[in-house]
């Protein structure tokens, strides 16, 4: 029977709550329905070393490789040779076989590559943090996008402009995260008038966007109560970053620590949401998951002018985008505002968004992309 193979070098997770942990399990979803839509069969083959090589076995004692359309994969943050629970690196040679396998039957593979965080000293902590073997890991990375380069006919990132730091030869595309469905409620009528309401949901780390935020509704209240902000971060958190308590005087701050089916009331009773990144070389090229939450929810963006989320905002029509000032910032959230601009951004959400950034969106794409390259091959 006719099939399509997906394949993770490392164990999926069962219940998974962070986004490198939902991804593979909403693509394999994708997958699925694609599947049943053109009548194929679903292959997908993960989990340790040990029981990829007996899927693998499995696989090759069908002896199906003539009616494999193609294989799409997905790298784990670690080396695949570390994927194991304990780290160690076992079979060495078992993945890279396999792929030469599919090659040898003219099959055609896809690999989305996560991240390059390992490259950036304040992003990647070596093992133990111990430094020497920051130097050691960034060799075996480096191996490892070697031997991508020899079985992978088509390379995927979250953002073309990851590229810059990964260095791929070949064919290259994006395929950012992807959005869950949901629908607009009906009871919910929320009209678009002062105050108006603004959420923050995520992570509160990076501190230079955070603070830009804060006091960019500052000044927004300043001599009106223009707009009211709800943060919602985890507690452990906001409790560290001291420099943001200074701003719970303000009436037009809200603080929570909510996370789940928690999160739809304040999304429904909000007008627009808020992604305020600093501008640096890593989050030039990073797209993040929370951008597809907020679309999913039918909520405007405003965003920092981060490369990769700006392109998706201004292209699509999505939001607005501002430099990493308060002024400026403050400045976009009101233009996001103005009747038309905020209509006509509504709109594109609920006719784009879905259609172009859906889960199935992305499978469809990579089904296109790959049977394109098969085609050629025949």
């Amino acid at each position: 029977m006719k099939h399509i193979l997906v394949y993770f070098p490392y164990e999926l997770q069962k219940n998974p709550k962070s986004g490198s942990g939902v991804r593979p399990k909403r693509i394999v979803e994708a997958f699925k329905q694609y599947c049943e839509e053109e009548s194929l069969e679903l292959v997908v083959i993960s989990g340790t070393t040990s029981e990829r090589q007996a899927a693998i076995e499995h696989y090759h004692a069908r002896n199906d490789y003539n009616n494999a359309l193609f294989c799409y994969m997905e790298n784990s943050t670690m080396p695949y040779w570390f994927t194991d629970p304990d780290r160690k690196p076992k079979n060495v040679k078992l993945d890279s076989g396999f792929w030469n396998t599919l090659k040898q039957h003219n099959i055609p593979i896809s690999l989305f590559y996560r991240d390059v965080y390992w490259k950036f000293d304040d992003m990647y902590v070596p093992p133990k943090g111990i430094k020497f073997l920051r130097y050691l890991m960034r060799q075996v990375y480096k191996q490892e996008l070697k031997t991508y380069q020899k079985y992978v006919d088509l390379l995927y990132l979250p953002s073309l402009e990851m590229n810059k730091y990964v260095g791929w030869q070949g064919e290259v595309s994006e395929l950012p995260p992807g959005m869950e469905k949901v629908e607009i409620r009906n009871n919910i009528s929320l009209k678009l008038e002062k105050p108006y309401q603004a959420v923050f949901v995520g992570g509160i780390s990076d501190q230079v966007g955070m603070l830009m935020l804060l006091e960019a509704f500052k000044v927004l209240n300043e001599n009106d109560h223009v707009i009211n902000l709800e943060l919602v971060c985890r507690e452990n958190e906001y409790t560290k970053y001291q420099e943001m308590h200074k701003y719970e005087q303000y009436h037009w701050l809200k603080v929570s620590h909510l996370s789940g089916d928690q999160l739809i009331e304040v999304y429904d009773r909000s007008h627009l949401a808020l992604i305020p990144r600093e501008k640096n070389a890593y989050h030039d090229f990073a797209v993040p998951v929370k951008l597809f939450e907020y679309l999913s929810h039918h909520l405007p963006v405003v965003g920092t002018d981060c490369d990769a989320q700006a392109r998706l905002l201004q292209e699509e029509g999505f939001g607005a985008v501002s430099t990493v000032d308060p002024e400026q910032y403050g400045k976009a959230i009101l233009d996001l505002l103005q009747p038309d601009t905020y209509n006509q951004t509504k709109q594109n959400i609920e006719l784009k968004a879905w259609e172009n950034h859906s889960w199935y969106a992305r499978v469809r794409k990579v089904a296109n992309d790959m049977l394109r390259i098969k085609e050629g091959r025949n």
